[in-house]
């Protein structure tokens, strides 16, 4: 059985090693702490380089963001959890363990360090740094880190979103429209187009 995280793990940094969690649970869980609001502590730093990714992705806020409260994401992060410890209970350990932490501060750290550290993380983690232009540009690295994670996972789960309607695995009635298209994409057959605005 593989790792499941692919070659981008070891990318990723040695940071994470014994705590079990892959380039992609990282990416998912930025992601969705990227639209949580930061900390009051946090938000007071974030007119430098930005709060430290170690406080916004603090076990509690992690709790309050609900990320763990959805079956499907859970169930995604678990599934990359090394074998023998593929629970909900080991994910939850992992995110508060020190270790996660202190990679995060690394992290921090790197993304704030220069630009050639910003560019090179993001060509590690392979994003798209034309996400995260803005956030660059106002000096906020941490943002822009955030910003091109949140971008590349919108176009993912737009991407599968369309693959499923496409291969009727839709859920019918649940959709807010009436046409089918909940994201109103504009995408047809075949290769799938985002629309980035």
């Amino acid at each position: 059985a593989g790792r499941g995280g692919q070659g981008e793990a070891a990318a990723a940094g040695a940071g994470a090693g014994a705590g079990g969690l892959t380039l992609a649970d990282l990416q998912g869980a930025m992601a969705g702490l990227a639209t949580a609001t930061p900390p009051p502590a946090a938000a007071a730093s974030a007119a430098s380089a930005g709060p430290p990714l170690s406080e916004m992705a603090t076990s509690e806020i992690v709790d309050e963001s609900g990320i763990l409260s959805d079956p499907a994401a859970v169930a995604r992060l678990v599934a990359l959890l090394p074998e023998g410890q593929r629970t909900e209970e080991h994910l939850r350990s992992n995110i508060r363990s020190p270790q996660v932490a202190q990679c995060l501060g690394r992290l921090t750290s790197a993304l704030a360090d220069d630009a050639g550290s910003f560019n090179s993380i993001i060509a590690n983690f392979q994003l798209d740094p034309a996400d995260g232009m803005g956030a660059m540009a106002g000096g906020n690295p941490i943002e822009a880190f955030l910003n091109c994670l949140l971008k590349d996972v919108e176009r993912k789960e737009g991407v599968k979103k369309v693959e499923e309607e496409k291969d009727g695995g839709g859920d019918g009635g649940e959709s807010k429209g009436g046409d089918g298209e909940e994201k109103g994409d504009g995408s047809g057959d075949g290769d799938v187009k985002m629309d980035e605005s």
